[in-house]
């Protein structure tokens, strides 16, 4: 890739940006108007239209965190590690979302804010390692930090998994193996992942775009470093 960011770039990405709003705008229009109120929770209910979506969009940027380090390690190119690093920073925002939105909904669901059940439990221990995958990318200053970060980006998603079929694999889950919903509500939800995704994807665009412009510096600094005046100087 260029240094420069490409104008069809710079041109798709304002569409994407204009698409993602119109349909998060949507999305919240038709969970708070459209949505119908749940007959026991009530409108409490209508967090599960955020929780969901955050939790999928959380899975998938992981999920392309983990293509992404097998790539960095099989060819060393930049913008693997970039778009490694960049997933996994988007895909935490989202986690923590999960994690603010889930006790809101379980306070109401099962009469408490946090209980140690599988899914809870498998998918904390996921924010808490990618939290951890930031605090040492960022310490690191030696030449290693990309194949670090991708080591990590591999193996970190081994949780993943976990996560999804921990209803599965151990008894106590108070999660549901699957969302039931029909009608208007199952419609919603979808709509809800959709605008999620897009969105996901336009802030990742934008996440992947300064981690362009940071290559496009260092290697603008290392050039200059080795300018005859440069040298001189030194």
């Amino acid at each position: 890739m260029n240094r420069n960011v490409p104008d069809w770039w710079l041109k798709g990405a304002k569409w994407l940006w204009i698409a993602a709003l119109a349909l998060v705008g949507i999305s919240l229009l038709a969970i708070v108007f459209r949505a119908p109120v749940e007959a026991v929770m009530g409108p409490v209910q209508k967090i599960v239209y955020i929780h969901v979506p955050s939790a999928i969009v959380t899975l998938l940027a992981f999920g392309i965190a983990f293509g992404a380090g097998i790539a960095y390690l099989a060819t060393k190119q930049w913008i693997w590690d970039a778009v490694g690093a960049a997933s996994c920073e988007v895909g935490l925002v989202f986690a923590t979302v999960v994690m603010i939105t889930g006790p809101l909904w379980a306070r109401s669901a099962w009469n408490t804010w946090w209980t140690w059940e599988p899914r809870l439990t498998t998918f904390f221990i996921l924010w808490i390692l990618y939290a951890a995958y930031q605090v040492i990318r960022a310490s690191i200053r030696s030449s290693s930090k990309r194949t670090i970060s991708a080591i990590m980006e591999v193996v970190f998603f081994v949780n993943l998994p976990i996560v999804w079929k921990s209803v599965e694999w151990w008894r106590g889950s108070l999660h549901p193996r699957s969302v039931t919903m029909t009608g208007e509500m199952r419609q919603v939800l979808l709509f809800s992942m959709l605008a999620w995704i897009v969105f996901f994807a336009a802030v990742l665009e934008r996440r992947l775009r300064l981690e362009w412009a940071r290559e496009a510096a260092a290697r603008d600094a290392a050039a200059r470093a080795f300018e005859p005046g440069e040298a001189r100087r030194a």
